[in-house]
C-alpha cells in the first residue's frame, strides 16, 4: 500500500494512542476488581450479620428481663396481699397455711431476684458488644466508602485520560488517506496494526525478521507501506 512518509509517521502516533488505552483499560479493570475493595465490602457485610445478631440477643435479653420483672410484681403483690391477710385473719389454721405460701413466695422471691440479677449482667454485656459492633461497623462504612472514593476518582481520571486519547486517535485517523485509515482499522481489530522497524526487529510484534525479507523489505520504495512478514502489522521504516 501506497502512504506518504507523513502518514506513516501518523499511523505510529494512532498506534501510541491505542497503546494507551489499552493501558487505560487495563487499569479499569484492576481499580474496578480491587482486593481492597473486595475485602471491605466482605467486612461490611460480616459486621452486619453481627449486628443483627447482637440486636436480636439484646432484645430477647430484655423480653426475658421483663417477663421476669412481671414474675416479680405479681409475686410481691401477692406477698403483700398475704401479709395483710395474716394480719386481719383470726384463723390459726388460716394463718399457719399463709405464713407457709408466704415462706413459699419468699424463695420464689430469691429465686427470681436472682435470675434477674443474672439476666441484666448478661443484658449489659450483651449491650455492650451491640454498642462496640456498631462502632465497628461505622468505622468499617467509612473505611469502604473511602476505598470506593479513591476508586471512582480512579476511574474518573482514567476516563478523562481515556477521552483525550480517543479525541486525539480520530484527529489522527481522519488526517490520513481514508484507505489508509481504514486499512489500519482492519488491522487493528486483529492486533497491533504498526509498528516501527528497529534494525531488523519489528516494533508491533517484536520479532526479528530474516535477512532475506529484511533486504526485500528495504528495497521497497519508501511510499510503499511494508508489512512484517512475522505479524503482518504495517512497518515504519523510517
Amino acid at each position: 500500500m501506497i502512504a506518504s512518509l507523513s502518514d506513516q509517521k501518523q499511523l505510529l502516533a494512532v498506534a501510541a494512542c491505542d497503546v494507551e488505552l489499552a493501558r487505560i483499560s487495563n487499569s479499569r479493570k484492576n481499580a474496578q476488581a480491587e482486593s481492597e475493595l473486595e475485602s471491605k465490602s466482605a467486612e461490611c457485610l460480616r459486621l452486619s450479620d453481627e449486628l443483627i445478631d447482637a440486636r436480636n440477643a439484646v432484645g430477647e435479653l430484655e423480653m426475658e428481663l421483663a417477663r421476669a420483672e412481671a414474675d416479680m410484681d405479681l409475686v410481691a403483690n401477692r406477698i403483700s396481699k398475704d401479709n395483710q391477710l395474716l394480719v386481719t385473719t383470726s384463723s390459726a389454721k388460716d394463718a399457719q397455711g399463709i405464713e407457709h405460701e408466704l415462706r413459699t413466695l419468699g424463695t420464689r422471691k430469691i429465686e427470681l431476684e436472682d435470675a434477674q440479677l443474672q439476666i441484666m449482667e448478661l443484658l449489659e454485656t450483651a449491650q455492650q458488644d451491640h454498642e462496640n459492633l456498631k462502632k465497628n461497623k461505622v468505622s468499617a462504612d467509612d473505611a469502604l466508602a473511602s476505598v470506593q472514593q479513591r476508586i471512582s476518582s480512579e476511574l474518573a481520571d482514567l476516563d478523562s485520560q481515556a477521552k483525550s486519547f480517543q479525541a486525539d486517535r480520530a484527529e489522527l485517523l481522519g488526517s490520513i488517506d481514508q484507505e489508509l485509515s481504514l486499512a489500519y482499522e482492519r488491522k487493528f481489530s486483529r492486533g497491533v496494526a504498526v509498528g516501527r522497524l528497529v534494525g531488523r526487529d519489528c516494533g508491533a510484534c517484536r520479532l526479528a525478521i530474516t535477512a532475506t525479507s529484511f533486504e526485500e523489505l528495504m528495497a521497497l520504495p519508501p511510499e510503499e507501506l511494508a508489512e512484517c512478514p512475522n505479524c503482518q502489522a504495517f512497518l515504519v521504516r523510517s
